[in-house]
């Protein structure tokens, strides 16, 4: 399945993309799940990264030099894993591959990539940071793999424009904010969580969305297990096309691909989704 050309053909061209939405050419907004493969995960409004990406460009760092964002990417990866102080850049999952195999002395498939990545607010993915070096989704959409591991590695880090470790660095930073306000929100009920806002109209108004979102993940559970906000099918995978092409045309965009997870993103209420898992219950 070509998902690009499930979408084209249904609402032409995504022409733009705001917080966890993509719009398209025939005005069609379509709630984004998939999310980049999680890269964007934080969406594309928490996540400053992209004015970042401008700003460098605008000063001419497209290219391969020496830059600050060296400093910032290392300051940013140390402030996520302390005991992980080493770094290293991939231009592309072939040679990822070859670390793995080198490390492990062993043929290596592309699914223990998927085994060996650490992602953003996904619980289970903690238990990498046992590992001497475990690769790292990064919270923008990029081509780059980083890899960041305990010790030096006898590898080289491919060539990334100073552009694109400023905005990485951007990123993570970013990231790690919001960690620390979603730890802070954890341990508040959601009787707290509401009275913790300020002003009758928000009060009202987070209680409608900690509603619709309760509603949502109760939904979520029939098709789903849940980890954090990672939704593994629980379909068998011959019928999971079917699944996403639904979804699709009910202005949804799941993870097209079975063995990548979709995301339950941050919203304030769920319409099309609990619309369209009510209809499939």
């Amino acid at each position: 399945m070509n998902f690009y050309d499930e979408i084209r053909s249904r609402y032409g061209n995504i022409k733009r993309a705001r917080g966890f939405y993509l719009y398209t050419e025939k005005n069609i907004r379509l709630l984004d799940m998939y999310l980049d493969g999680g890269m964007s995960i934080l969406g594309r409004r928490e996540n400053q990264a992209p004015l970042v990406f401008k700003q460098s460009i605008d000063k001419g760092l497209n290219a391969f030099l020496p830059s600050s964002g060296d400093y910032r990417l290392k300051k940013a990866l140390n402030s996520l894993f302390p005991e992980h102080p080493y770094f290293y850049l991939f231009s592309e999952w072939n040679s990822a591959l070859s670390f793995l195999e080198m490390r492990d002395n062993t043929t290596v498939s592309e699914s223990s990539i998927g085994e060996n990545i650490w992602k953003p607010f996904l619980p289970s993915s903690e238990n990498l940071k046992t590992k001497a070096a475990f690769f790292v989704n990064p919270p923008f959409c990029t081509s780059i793999k980083i890899l960041v591991s305990k010790n030096p590695l006898p590898i080289m880090s491919c060539a990334v424009s100073a552009a694109e470790k400023e905005v990485l660095a951007k990123a993570f930073f970013d990231l790690i904010r919001i960690i620390k306000l979603r730890e802070q929100e954890k341990e508040l009920s959601d009787e707290e969580l509401i009275n913790s806002a300020r002003g009758k109209k928000k009060k009202e108004q987070l209680a409608k969305n900690i509603k619709s979102c309760r509603r949502v993940e109760e939904l979520c559970s029939n098709f789903w297990n849940m980890e954090g906000p990672y939704l593994f099918s629980k379909l068998d995978e011959e019928k999971y096309e079917d699944f996403f092409k639904s979804a699709l045309d009910s202005h949804i965009l799941l993870s097209p691909y079975f063995t990548i997870p979709s995301i339950l993103p941050k919203i304030r209420v769920y319409t099309e989704l609990e619309s369209f898992l009510k209809a499939q219950t």
